[in-house]
């Protein structure tokens, strides 16, 4: 950093505390009631989104069967999406675990 008379300027930082050091997430303080609706809605949201993705999954790979010496663009667009359904269902399968490795690492 440059300061008025040209010369170098050293910035001085403060050290300020995390102010949610030793802070957990606790979904208990609102009581069972609400942990267990969070739950459920949590548990019906998964279980909706891995559905849409078998869906696509499926109309990828129909699309593939069905163009049969069709146009390749066709071909490439269905492999496409086949491929990125099966990996967000892939994603979807596994959520439990990549969530709990992020909070083993990042919590």
């Amino acid at each position: 950093m440059l300061n008025a008379s040209g010369g170098l300027h050293h910035a001085v930082t403060a050290t300020i505390q995390n102010p949610l050091d030793g802070i957990v997430p606790d979904f208990t303080v609102f009581g069972a009631d609400f942990t267990n609706i969070w739950q459920k809605l949590g548990g019906g949201l998964w279980a909706v989104a891995i559905l849409v993705a078998i869906g696509y999954l499926g109309h990828g790979i129909l699309g593939m069967a069905q163009n049969r010496g069709g146009h390749p663009g066709n071909l490439r667009e269905s492999k496409k999406e086949a491929v990125q359904a099966g990996a967000a269902l892939g994603g979807l399968i596994a959520l439990a675990p990549i969530v709990g490795i992020f909070l083993l690492i990042f919590g």
